[in-house]
């Protein structure tokens, strides 16, 4: 488990910093061009992933198994909602053909958190 959590944290960490000070720079490959208005919104999502890899960089190195659990159904949660966002933009054309891979990344962690979600069983102290 401390491998998905490290791994998401760097993955998380690089699109968040991407999002919050280079969205243009993020978007322009999938071929979104931002206004004023989308990339605020853009950059406001970069500090929404910094904070998920502060907390993901905190459960990584916790020995409370509860905490690491709810770490695991939050990012499940997110995870499984902005894929099923990203698909239908993809399908809606509002990405070109690179988005897919954004779609990919996406069901990778979904499985992979998903994986541990079922798996996982924090043994609590009586």
């Amino acid at each position: 488990m401390n491998i998905l959590f490290l791994v998401y944290l760097i993955v998380e960490a690089i699109f968040g910093i991407g999002f919050l000070f280079f969205p243009d720079l993020l978007m322009g490959p999938m071929g979104v061009t931002l206004d004023a208005t989308s990339a605020s919104f853009a950059r406001m999502l970069g500090s929404l992933m910094i904070s998920i890899v502060v907390l993901v960089f905190f459960a990584r190195r916790s020995t409370n198994p509860e905490f690491r659990k709810g770490l695991i159904y939050c990012v499940l949660v997110y995870l499984f909602i902005s894929t099923i966002v990203l698909v239908i933009d993809q399908l809606n054309g509002l990405l070109n053909a690179m988005g897919w891979s954004i779609v990919i990344l996406h069901l990778v962690f979904l499985i992979w958190f998903g994986y541990y979600a079922l798996t996982y069983k924090p043994s609590i102290p009586e």
